[in-house]
């Protein structure tokens, strides 16, 4: 919908077909500033694209802003036109209600290009208004039937509307008509259908949005379970077959990356949102669990230099300890990496890096 607060209607059709009959040309152009001031009384904002007196748009808004109240409806009228159309479509309303229009100007010389996109853009109308008209209307019309939009095709004077609602009415049996329905029960028919067409596209974007969630979830669990994987393997190697001591400081590094990786993965897939990309958790995590596990290690080699030591022949039980120590200090580290680049980033602003002066 172009508007969560309001729906937008496209004012679409004209009178040529009648201007040789006086009577029936007042009759209708009455008739259209009706509907819009119902239209303004419903909630509803318009989208207009010719000003000219043979079209539908200036009457229809000539009684909607006559129906606002003072200082009601600011850009409640999109008036949507071509480049060569600049200085052309202009209301008589825009003197004394400029606020209610908003110009909605389409980078090109061809009119019909921004009429009909406007038909099929996301930003374009929620529904459409047909009264007389001739090819251009009908055209509109079908597409708005393929859209599909709702649709208000008035059948009480003649051209393409009538024929747009004759085929609407031959698949909805209870499609309404201008002879058995008043202005105002028409346009709360289209309201109508404007609300419901509005719940349907937010159960559908509700459907869409756990669709992805399912899928990024999906994709989440699997890089949690590949870092779990690799940090499993270092396990079995730091624990179970350790490599020579000279090695063993190599697969600790990897341990504490594998763990970082795996809390935060896993912290991602738990309370993280489907925006974070996984890719990112594993390598902030990644970085968080080497810096944290490095930074608990290093006192516990300060004079103790175990697995470091070039003298070590084997790797004792104390370095098995400080390994898995290490690694469950990088999960935790993984689990909370923006508390840790938090601190690191406070730490670096209250003591920044100066260069030295130069002598002169």
């Amino acid at each position: 919908m172009t508007s969560s607060a309001r729906p937008f209607v496209g004012i679409i059709g004209g009178f040529r077909q009648i201007k040789e009959n006086p009577a029936l040309l007042d009759e209708a152009q009455k008739y259209a500033r009706e509907i819009g001031a119902a239209l303004a009384a419903a909630g509803m904002g318009l989208v207009v694209y010719f000003s000219n007196d043979e079209s539908l748009e200036p009457h229809v808004v000539a009684g909607y802003v006559k129906a606002l109240a003072p200082g009601a409806g600011e850009g409640s009228i999109r008036v949507r036109y071509a480049q060569s159309q600049k200085n052309l479509v202009k209301f008589a309303e825009e003197t004394t209600r400029k606020d209610v229009f908003k110009a909605d100007l389409f980078p090109s010389d061809d009119w019909e290009a921004p009429f009909y996109r406007s038909l099929v853009a996301a930003d374009g109308v929620d529904a459409v208004l047909l009264m007389g008209g001739a090819r251009s209307t009908l055209i509109a019309g079908q597409i708005a039937i393929a859209r599909p939009l709702p649709i208000l095709a008035v059948d009480k004077f003649d051209g393409a509307a009538g024929v747009i609602r004759t085929e609407l009415a031959i698949n909805d049996r209870s499609y309404l008509s201008a002879a058995t329905h008043n202005i105002s029960g028409m346009v709360a028919w289209l309201k109508n259908r404007c609300d419901a067409q509005t719940e349907v596209r937010a159960q559908a974007r509700v459907r869409e949005s756990r669709y992805l969630k399912g899928i990024s979830q999906q994709e989440k669990t699997l890089w949690a379970a590949g870092a779990f994987f690799a940090l499993l393997v270092t396990f079995f190697f730091g624990l179970g077959q350790p490599p020579e001591p000279k090695f063993y400081g190599v697969l600790t590094l990897t341990g504490l990356i594998a763990a970082g990786a795996t809390g935060a993965l896993i912290r991602s897939l738990i309370w993280g949102t489907e925006a974070t990309p996984p890719s990112t958790s594993l390598l902030l995590g990644s970085i968080a669990g080497f810096v944290a596990g490095l930074a608990y290690l290093v006192p516990q080699y300060v004079g103790k230099y175990g697995v470091l030591d070039p003298a070590a022949t084997k790797v004792e039980a104390t370095d098995k300890i400080q390994f898995v120590s290490a690694v469950l200090v990088g999960i935790s580290a993984g689990v909370g990496f923006d508390t840790i680049f938090t601190k690191l980033k406070k730490q670096a602003e209250e003591y920044p890096v100066i260069a030295p002066a130069k002598n002169s």
